[in-house]
């Protein structure tokens, strides 16, 4: 299995509320982390499934500031143009785990007409999901990693620390 990173922005950043969730506890707005946007591809040798799909193509950069929470980063390229950079056509993938429905993580979902996508089944009434004939609603639940930490998914608020994408991937392939 080959799991890649779909690189389409760089050089962005998140505050330290943000990344940590912001409830609760004694954080800094001041102290910032890099990252920047970006989605995964997971190649099993018989099937191709995104986890997430970007923003959509035409999105304009944000303009950071002092009081920005966070910063997705700069353009590299489209989404689609980093997809296809890695080797692969929309046609090859057949399932599209989302996170949450918001438009940094489902902007391109209608460019692959093959795949189902698996959304959270409080989720499918979303604007961005309107239209697609492929969804495919699940239930998430709160969990618990085994370090102990609460995991929260499927919810349209922020991923948290523990982020909910593996325990999305292990649900969907049956792992």
């Amino acid at each position: 299995m080959d799991i890649k990173a779909v690189k389409f922005r760089k050089d962005g950043f998140y505050t330290q509320p943000f990344v940590m969730g912001g409830e609760g506890g004694d954080f800094d707005q001041n102290i910032r982390y890099r990252g920047s946007l970006q989605n995964w591809l997971i190649d099993t040798g018989s099937e191709v499934i995104l986890v997430d799909t970007g923003i959509p193509a035409g999105t304009p950069e944000e303009v950071p500031d002092e009081n920005s929470f966070g910063f997705t980063g700069k353009d590299i390229c489209t989404y689609m143009e980093a997809f296809e950079a890695l080797g692969y056509k929309p046609e090859q993938v057949t399932k599209i785990l989302l996170t949450h429905r918001h438009a940094d993580h489902s902007g391109e979902l209608k460019s692959f007409p093959n795949a189902k996508v698996y959304v959270n089944q409080d989720e499918t009434d979303a604007a961005e999901l309107q239209g697609l004939t492929n969804i495919v609603p699940v239930t998430y639940t709160d969990l618990v990693c085994p370090d102990g930490l609460p995991v929260r998914t499927g919810r349209t608020e922020r991923p948290k620390p523990t982020d909910s994408r593996l325990l999305l991937i292990h649900k969907v392939m049956g792992k």
